[in-house]
């Protein structure tokens, strides 16, 4: 929540506190869910418009995640601002949830 105000990027935040997602409301949803994870992977991270939170994750940790997905929000603040997503992509959309793949 705090980065989408940062940002000034509405989202939507859903689901239960420990199980926590968020959407943008934005046109672009899926392209920013992938590049999400796209570039969260390249941080070390295995992330996307989820959080799931556990006791293992210490102070460290979630430091370092915020930091890195904020690095992320302001890209995608970049693209509503008129930057093309899609250069950022390195590969194909991701699929919307629970949709049949054929």
């Amino acid at each position: 929540k705090r980065l989408g105000k940062k940002y000034e990027l509405p989202i939507s935040i859903f689901g239960l506190p420990a199980l926590i997602k968020f959407k943008f409301n934005s046109k672009f949803n899926l392209e920013y869910k992938t590049l999400i994870t796209q570039e969260m992977l390249k941080k070390g991270y295995l992330a996307a418009n989820s959080i799931y939170v556990c006791t293992k994750h210490n102070k460290e940790v979630l430091e370092g995640y915020e930091k890195s997905l904020d690095q992320v929000f302001e890209l995608i603040a970049d693209c509503e601002h008129g930057r093309s997503i899609y250069e950022l992509l390195d590969g194909p959309v991701c699929n919307n949830d629970f949709q049949r793949l054929s």
